[in-house]
This record gives structure tokens, sequence and C-alpha cells, in this order.
């Protein structure tokens, strides 16, 4: 009898246990147990939820790259319109609207402008409406008392243009620089479709003239301060950071822009960054090509998120930037760029697009290196296509991340992009080389969508535990998009 009741309360006993483990387990319990590496799983779709614009458009902030960092704090990197390459004192106030003003003969447009530093050329922003036949004479005069004055003296530089291209930036410049003081150019014997942009603000220190008359607003011009081409480049990256998950940012700075005369000059786009080793890597695009084909990918690093960044010149880090990636199909398709990064277990995943002319191929391709390489782009091992993306309709690049809950890389990119049916692919591989398509993520998103890419870690990892968020640009119209920002859930 006592026997029995010994034997009923023991197996009493451990199925009270065996409650408590699982309430433990579940959460449920205040009863302590002792702490164990247990990773949870959470679900290999991520949902979209309701999100808001970063960028509210104008002209652009596309293809993110976002770390979020171990203090909460984020960090995005944006493609963003390009510039006139040389320090230079604008003569207009960049946010004001502007208007083309036509020139005929015999009108002149002039401008009074005030140097307080010695400066290497003054230039002119002139359109001709995509013609062919236009011609312009700009003219550099000292100031003197006033306009009749200025222009009777003796002429500092005078420099025709003839068939001058659509909003060339006319130019009179000084090897050993003009020194500061008060000067006047101006625009002289116009012929065919020729004319000048004019900013209609107000700005100190500058007056304005049409036929030597002063007029309202600011031609479109300004002083380089350096030497320099003075030519414009298509896009740069701009940084910006967040310390409230993306519900307000600090103000864009541009901290990445081509090098003047040099393979990347035409422009630096697509930014992808990751961080190792106390460096952070930014990859970029790039081309030599007027027509934005025949694209190379390019690396650059930095010991902070704003730079100063040192690119890759083919031997080391600093000086004249060299691609890492040459693209070898025909120079008519877009060829190689878009790169993303990751790092696991001391090798570096370097993923890039390479859209061919091999069946008109959209396809991410993925080199990999020991990360603790110095020099690791001199060593990068091709391992080839991983992600075929030709078959989806408006598919474009790959932002790729890891997911240490699944032990799997996972990709995003976007399908039918920039038509009101856009939506995001997502693709997953448990070794970084073959990729699977597993879902398609619509809900939530915004039509027009298109260069999405999504949160991780400085190593490119996600984990789901922690607030993750996707992000891309959208709109109807070219060029004028808004930048969307959404959280995302992930169920475990």
């Amino acid at each position: 009898m006592g026997l029995g009741i010994i034997k009923y309360v023991k197996v009493i006993l451990v199925g009270i246990a065996i409650i408590l483990l699982v309430t433990c387990k579940n959460g449920s319990s205040s009863v302590k147990i002792p702490d164990q590496a247990v990773t949870t799983k959470y679900a290999e779709v991520p949902a979209v939820k309701t999100g808001w614009d970063i960028y509210s458009g104008g002209l652009y902030r596309y293809g993110p790259s976002i770390i979020l960092n171990s203090d909460g704090s984020i960090d995005a990197w944006f493609a963003a319109p390009g510039d006139f390459f040389g320090d230079k004192i604008k003569n207009y106030n960049d946010l004001d609207p502007q208007v083309a003003i036509s020139l005929s003969t015999p009108d002149t447009a002039a401008q009074k402008f005030s140097a307080t530093e010695s400066f290497y050329a003054i230039q002119v922003t002139c359109p001709n409406w995509a013609t062919t036949n236009s011609r312009l004479t700009l003219s550099l005069y000292q100031w003197k008392s006033d306009y009749n004055s200025t222009v009777a003296s003796p002429v500092i530089s005078t420099v025709p243009f003839v068939n001058y291209i659509d909003n060339q930036n006319l130019s009179i410049s000084n090897e050993n620089k003009f020194p500061a003081g008060d000067y006047l150019w101006v625009l002289s014997n116009p012929s065919g479709s020729a004319g000048v942009w004019k900013k209609t603000g107000i700005k100190s220190g500058v007056t304005n003239f049409f036929n030597n008359e002063v007029v309202d607003g600011n031609y479109s011009s300004w002083m380089l301060i350096n030497k320099s081409s003075g030519t414009s480049y298509w896009d740069q990256v701009a940084y910006r950071r967040s310390l409230d998950n993306g519900v307000t940012w600090s103000d864009d700075q541009m901290v990445l822009k081509p090098t003047e005369y040099s393979r990347d000059q035409f422009s630096v786009c697509d930014p992808g960054v990751a961080k190792w080793s106390g460096y952070y890597y930014l990859g970029y695009t790039s081309t030599e090509d007027v027509r934005g084909t025949d694209n190379q990918v390019y690396v650059c690093r930095s010991l902070s998120p704003s730079g100063p960044w040192d690119k890759w010149n083919g031997t080391g880090w600093g000086g004249n930037p060299q691609p890492v990636i040459t693209y070898t199909g025909s120079p008519d398709f877009f060829g190689a760029g878009e790169p993303c990064m990751v790092v696991k277990n001391d090798t570096l995943f370097f993923f890039y697009s390479w859209n061919s002319d091999a069946a008109n191929a959209i396809t991410t391709r993925l080199s990999t290196v020991l990360a603790t390489e110095v020099n690791w782009p001199l060593k990068l091992k091709d391992q080839g296509t991983v992600i075929n993306k030709t078959s989806i309709a408006g598919a474009d690049h790959c932002d790729i991340k890891y997911r240490d809950d699944i032990q799997k890389f996972q990709a995003i990119h976007t399908a039918s992009r920039m038509t009101s049916s856009s939506y995001i692919v997502l693709w997953e591989s448990a070794d970084g080389i073959n990729f699977k398509k597993v879902a398609e993520m619509r809900d939530k998103l915004n039509p027009f969508l298109h260069n999405c890419g999504w949160s991780g870690d400085e190593s490119g990892h996600i984990n789901p535990g922690k607030q993750q968020f996707i992000s891309y640009a959208y709109g109807p119209n070219w060029a004028n998009w808004k930048t969307a920002w959404h959280p995302l859930t992930f169920n475990p």
C-alpha cells in the first residue's frame, strides 16, 4: 500500500516537472531555468507592415543599403542625383525655380558677381532646346562703376562657343586663377536656338542684366574655386542616419562622388555597404560609356560611414579608382554592378548583377574571398551565376542578407519594376550559390516600385528578433521618385 502511494506520487511529480519545463520554454511561467543557447526559428517569409516615406520626391534616393547598428541607430546609403565637378560658389539658390531665357540677335544677358577669394573659372549653363546650330560668346570683365563703363573697358577674356550642346556649361578659366574682386560676365552674339537658364529667386551680391537693363532673378552661373573640367556626373552616394527606427533622419550628406578624369567619372551609383575589420566597405556601379551601358563594379573603404572613402586602385586603397569586377560581355548591355556584401565565417560573399547579351540575361553572380585579406579585391574567386531572373518580367538587382536563425541566405529584388503591378520576389540558399525562388511579397507595397533593399547588421546578417526594415523607390514619373520605408515582421 505504502509503495503504491510512493510510486503514484513519483508519477505525479514527473508529470509536474514536464509541465513546468514546457511552460518555461513557452515563456508563460516565472519558474527560472538555466540559460541555454536556444536559437528561435522565424518564418522564412517576412510580412511587410504599413510604412511611410523617408524621401518625398522631386528627384530620387534609390537602391538603399541599410545597416542596423548595435546601439539601435540605422545607417543608410542611397543613389542620389549627380552634380558638377569642382568646388564652386553658386550665384543663385539651388531650391529656386528656374526658367530658360531665349537669346536672339542682338540680345545680351549679363551678371555682376563678387568673388571673395581667387577662382579658377566662371561657368554659365546655357540651353539650346536640343538643337545643333547654337552659338554664343562669353566675355568676362572687371567691374567698374556701372554696366556701361564696365563693357567699355578692356575685356579680360572672350570665348566663342560654336554649336554648343544643350545645357552646356560655357566657361572662361585661368590657370593662375582670377583674383578676388567684382566682375561681370556677358553672353552676346547669339544665333540659332541659344539661351541661358535663370533662377527666379533673390541672392545678395549678384545683379543680373538683360539688354543692359537690370532684371529680376539670377542666371545660373558659378565660380569654380580650383582647376576642374566643371563637367557633370550622373549619380553620387547620399548618406543619412536615424535614431528612431526610420521615423526621422539626419540631413543627407553626399559622401561619395566620382573621381574627375578617372574611370568612374560618369557616375557613382547603387551603393552596397558592409563593415568588418574596422572598415566600412562600399561597393558601387560605374561606366566609361556615355550610354550608361558596359558597367563595372568598384569598391572603396572608410573608417566612418560618412567617409572619406579610399577607392580601390587596382593594387591597394586610395587614388585612381579601378574596377574589382570587370564586365566582359557586349558593351551594348548593362554589364556588371549593383553589389552587396555578406561576411560569414570570415568569408566575404560579394554578390553583383551581371546583365549581358546572353539571351538578354538578368542574373546575379558571386565572388568569394577571405575577408581578413587586406587587399581582398586581388583574390576574389568567381563562383559564377547564383540567381537567374531572366524569366521574371521587370526584375532588377538583388539585395542579399544571411539569416542565422534558419541558416540561409535570402535575396530580394523587384519584379514588374516601375509598373502599377510591381512586387518583390524572395529567394533563398543554404550555401550562397544555389538559390531558389520561395515567395512573392505584394501586400502593403506601393505601386511603381523599384530598386529595393533591406536591413541587416554590419556583416549583412538579419536577426529577426530585432526590428527589420525594407526600403525602395517608387513613383510613375521617371527620376521623380519617393522613397518608402516599411517595418518587417517575422513570426516565430
